[in-house]
């Protein structure tokens, strides 16, 4: 969403409300949006000095890391960033400032930045998930199974057979 900083660079406000919507999320790998991205905010001029503050809430659908069960959540993120007009930095190849060009700014380009780099890349369905058995795929989060944990390494298998003469 574009924001027009007119007003706060004439001096006619200081602080500038952001709500809305963001339905174009950037592509997170094996997640599902469910739905669009609710952002809250303001941008805020403190004698010359201005900030972008938004908060963003994302729902998704996913699945455990370790059992494959489908996890629901929402994510949060908080960006704060410091404003620039475009022209002002001596380099303005970097990530501190969002700049500002034509009176305005893209707040869509910070959301989707903290979702991409924020977003946890492995979701679990509980914190202590014991996952799925490596040789019979039983879900050990709800019945054991009663494979043979021992396993021997092919490599020195050779070696097994002669122990058991």
């Amino acid at each position: 969403m574009i924001i027009d900083l007119s007003p706060i660079l004439r001096g006619e406000t200081s602080l500038i409300k952001i709500e809305y919507e963001m339905s174009d999320m950037p592509d997170v790998p094996d997640v599902t949006f469910t739905e669009g991205c609710k952002v809250t905010g303001q941008v805020e001029n403190r004698a010359g000095y201005m900030t972008l503050s938004l908060h963003a809430s994302l729902p998704y659908v996913s699945s455990c890391a370790r059992c494959l069960e489908e996890v629901r959540g929402v994510f949060e993120a908080d960006i704060d960033q410091p404003l620039a007009a475009k022209g002002v930095l001596s380099d303005e190849d970097t990530d501190d400032y969002i700049l500002i060009e034509n009176n305005s700014i893209d707040c869509d380009i910070p959301v989707s930045e903290a979702v991409i780099l924020d977003f946890p890349s492995r979701l679990l369905c509980k914190e202590d998930c014991a996952g799925l058995c490596s040789s019979c795929g039983k879900n050990l989060n709800y019945e054991k199974c009663t494979c043979n944990k021992k396993e021997i390494d092919p490599r020195l298998e050779i070696l097994a057979k002669l122990l058991d003469k």
